[in-house]
């Protein structure tokens, strides 16, 4: 109940625009949880070419284009119930526009198990594992499955394989930390990687 009142508190004065569009940026908070898991989700995030936001987390990214910030916070929060993480998750979504984001300044996205989730300004050369150490690196339950986000496909990586944590990165590349399981095994195949490679 407590959670639902601030809620509804700071969307009564946060930004509500409308039309979300590839390239905003919004914040994302996490209420009614601890504070280890605010830290898993809280922050900045960059919507994408393809209309979608990855968090933290999840296995597949929610959509955001044409969204406002109510309307985001009510599909993060449904896509967090469905994949059974967050049981009733209170999410408030803000619209950072204008001046705040400089539209010409690409991000890549690094979220699930990291120590700080969020956007990092890309870098022309930028590797996979310096947008990782941007983020603080792996958490204690980051898995070896690193999975890559491009332009809509899905790569995962093996965080074990040096020449994988060398892959360059492109403009608004998405990057997610898998949770380690009982086993931690390798769930990608190296066709798959070779094309990140230009094999």
């Amino acid at each position: 109940m407590k959670a639902n009142f601030l809620l509804a508190m700071v969307l009564s004065v946060s930004p509500v625009l409308a039309g979300l569009e590839p390239g905003d940026t919004v914040k994302i908070s996490l209420l009614g949880v601890d504070g280890a898991e605010q830290t898993k989700v809280n922050g900045e995030y960059r919507v994408g070419e393809s209309g979608t936001i990855s968090m933290p987390l999840l296995d597949n990214p929610v959509t955001a284009r044409g969204l406002n910030a109510e309307q985001l916070s009510r599909a993060i929060e449904a896509a967090y119930r469905a994949e059974e993480i967050y049981t009733k998750p209170s999410i408030v979504a803000e619209v950072l526009k204008g001046p705040e984001v400089d539209p010409n300044q690409a991000v890549v996205s690094i979220g699930g198990q990291v120590r700080k989730a969020g956007g990092t300004p890309f870098r022309k050369g930028m590797t996979v594992i310096q947008a990782l150490d941007a983020a603080g690196g792996r958490n204690d339950f980051g898995s070896r499955n690193v999975m890559l986000l491009r332009a809509g496909k899905q790569y995962c990586l093996d965080f074990q394989k040096l020449a994988h944590k060398n892959i360059e990165l492109l403009p608004n590349d998405s990057i997610q930390v898998e949770q380690k399981g009982v086993i931690d095994r390798w769930k990608g195949t190296e066709d798959n990687v070779k094309v990140l490679m230009g094999k």
